[in-house]
């Protein structure tokens, strides 16, 4: 296995790591304050944003096709463990479990809608952020990585952010009037998050090139 191809495997793992993760969290909501901003999200939200920065990465080195197929994964991951989350479910507690079946039931409620928004608003994201950043990086000639990083993660975890809420808020899972304040939160917690990651974008894009380069050298 050559190095270029040890780094996609573990930025596919990272990415489906968070992503899992992130699905089975989503249901708490928290309050954050950011420069005196107090914002109401989802501690989902909270990891995000560094898979829009690896789904970058990966596109920019293993491009669409190699961003695709990773989300493709990360959604395949997603549904084996919510299946098994389901099974697990099933099973009768014991008398003594530390977490009765009400409990569990509760905190990894993968059955309802929340669990298939979840999905469904990171997918067309994430979908969505790797086309753009393409299409930037073609537009730029390769130039600009910033502008691609930004934009592409901007507009997907907009994206993203409407597309959960929206489903959550129109099947009363959140209250209906805290559509705005949530998506509003969401995505203005995101996009501070887009602008702060892009040194770490540049750094990652610099670390990869030179494995790569020294992989190249190597073979």
């Amino acid at each position: 296995m050559t190095r270029s191809l040890k780094i996609y495997v573990i930025l596919c793992s990272i990415f489906c790591t968070i992503i899992v993760t992130g699905n089975l969290i989503f249901q708490k909501f928290v309050t954050i304050t950011i420069f005196s901003n107090v914002m109401e999200l989802s501690v989902g939200v909270l990891l995000f944003p560094i898979t829009f920065l690896i789904s970058d990465l990966v596109t920019e080195f293993y491009g669409k096709e190699g961003g695709r197929l990773m989300i493709k994964i990360a959604v395949l991951c997603s549904l084996m463990v919510f299946g098994l989350v389901i099974i697990a479910d099933y099973c009768s507690a014991t008398e003594w479990s530390a977490v009765d079946d009400k409990v569990f039931h509760s905190v990894f409620n993968v059955y309802g809608v929340g669990a298939v928004a979840s999905i469904i608003a990171n997918y067309c994201g994430q979908w969505i952020d790797i086309y753009i950043y393409a299409y930037l990086k073609k537009m730029t000639r390769g130039s600009h990585l910033w502008l691609r990083n930004n934009v592409s993660t901007i507009v997907g975890q907009g994206v993203d952010s409407f597309i959960v809420v929206f489903i959550l808020s129109y099947f009363e899972i959140i209250p209906s009037a805290q559509f705005l304040i949530i998506f509003l939160s969401s995505f203005s917690f995101k996009v501070l998050a887009a602008i702060l990651d892009t040194p770490f974008c540049y750094l990652g894009y610099y670390l990869i090139r030179i494995v790569r380069a020294d992989s190249d050298k190597v073979t």
